[in-house]
């Protein structure tokens, strides 16, 4: 069989690999327009910081790899058009400047999504998207040669506010300017408030309600001022994080089916024209807690979808409901994480849903050094099943939503919740865990409503 797939990051690397596992005859050929593949995009911040020192680390299989396992890799080639009925690919050789034609049997669709930019800065140095590794080392060798003193990101949402940790931890006074009413705005927003207060009581400077409205450069043509529609910010570095964009343009008006350029797929990267896959962040991907399909790009789906793809391309599909948004966050001493359905995307979608959110410590109360917890569950105020979930804290919090994850994935109810056997130790919990105390809370408060409702 032969296999042409487009992109090589994590869909196209993953999806290579798992096809080749199971299908070992296949010929498989992957294009990449850049010239990395199978980096880890998360890791990006702490690359930057220096935390992690060599970019190598962020890669899981380098190019020679690639090419020993038997793929036939092409780096520097971008696919320009796509003829579905002759199961072509017309591919530009960006270094020759020249163009082939490859045929197909199967094709995998993993071009993923470009960074969205603001007019105002076009042309000006010292501003700066992060997207990809190349992305990331223009960031660090600017920082490094440049020594910007001061900074603005645009952009309030996960990587943007992992960047002010970034910045702040290399000495760059840092503002986070957000056009929303809120950071993180896929949270709650009692949520989203609790870091908001704690970041700013620390002194970061976060805006919110703000929108930029142009930039100004030096007269070498560096980054000079921000202007938002309320004030005026210097900086001599800018990185916007205000959105992606499906890499889907060479698509437009081929019949495949899309939504807001993300292409349309099933469960196993199926799309609307036959024997084309798709997966990443140039896809939507199915939600099970909704039932639609969504646009989520993360780096879980998209080693998930590739997995999965390869699998279906295979004959094999393993029973796979879908994702459920699961998400973690950590900046500074701070983290949160979520999972399944908010009260506000519960709203959206029209269900019976209701709430309890508490506040308890991550250790037992006589243990020293116990800091604030915070847990919110949403669930179906008419059978108590578990929508979703949220939590905030400090060291080791994040990992507190697993629990919720598979609570959700699993259908299970608040009442299950209330005596679920937690492990217990002082120094790591209390002896009712978090989980246990929403869970009974949630339960007493669908109970009190069913008694009025009798009354």
């Amino acid at each position: 069989m032969n296999i042409v797939i487009i992109g090589g990051v994590a869909t196209g690397l993953t999806a290579a690999y798992s096809i080749r596992k199971n299908l070992p005859s296949s010929k498989i050929t992957i294009l990449e327009r850049g010239e990395d593949i199978s980096y880890g995009a998360c890791g990006f911040p702490y690359y930057i910081e220096g935390l992690i020192e060599k970019e190598e680390k962020l890669i899981a299989k380098n190019a020679a790899e690639v090419l020993h396992d038997g793929f036939d890799l092409k780096l520097r080639h971008e696919a320009i058009d796509v003829d579905f009925e002759r199961k072509e690919v017309t591919v530009r050789n960006l270094s020759l400047q020249e163009n082939l034609t490859l045929s197909y049997d199967k094709l995998v669709i993993a071009t993923g999504a470009s960074a969205k930019r603001l007019p105002f800065f076009r042309g000006m140095k010292g501003v700066f998207p992060l997207n990809t590794l190349e992305d990331a080392n223009h960031i660090k060798k600017y920082i490094e040669e440049a020594k910007p003193e001061k900074a603005v990101i645009i952009g309030g949402g996960n990587k943007g506010i992992e960047l002010l940790e970034t910045l702040t931890l290399l000495a760059v006074d840092t503002q986070v300017v957000e056009f929303l009413p809120r950071i993180l705005n896929r949270y709650d927003e009692e949520f989203s408030d609790l870091l908001l207060k704690e970041l700013r009581g620390e002194g970061h400077k976060i805006h919110t309600r703000e929108e930029v409205t142009g930039a100004e450069a030096s007269e070498k043509g560096f980054m000079k001022t921000v202007v938002t529609d309320q004030r005026t910010y210097e900086a001599e570095l800018v990185i916007e994080s205000i959105g992606l964009t499906p890499n889907t343009d060479f698509l437009q008006g081929k019949g495949l089916q899309m939504e807001k350029g993300a292409i349309v797929t099933d469960r196993y990267g199926r799309t609307s024209i036959g024997d084309v896959y798709a997966g990443g962040d140039c896809a939507l991907i199915y939600d099970h807690m909704s039932g639609q399909n969504t646009y989520l790009p993360l780096g879980t789906n998209a080693n998930k979808m590739g997995r999965l793809i390869g699998l279906s391309i295979a004959g094999k599909e393993p029973d796979f409901k879908g994702v459920q948004g699961s998400a973690m966050l950590k900046v500074f001493e701070f983290e949160m994480a979520m999972t399944g359905l908010t009260d506000q995307r519960a709203a959206e979608l029209g269900l019976p849903f209701d709430s309890v959110m508490v506040r308890t410590r991550n250790k037992s109360g006589y243990y020293p050094g116990g800091t604030e917890f915070f847990v919110k569950i949403t669930f179906d105020r008419n059978t108590g099943k578990i929508l979703g979930g949220q939590v905030f804290g400090r060291e080791g919090s994040a990992l507190r939503i697993q629990a919720l994850v598979a609570s959700v994935y699993a259908g299970l109810t608040v009442h299950d919740l209330e005596y679920m056997d937690f492990g217990y130790i002082p120094p790591l919990n209390s002896v009712w865990d978090s989980l246990n105390i929403a869970g009974r809370k949630a339960s007493e408060k669908i109970e009190n409503s069913r008694r009025g409702a009798t009354r």
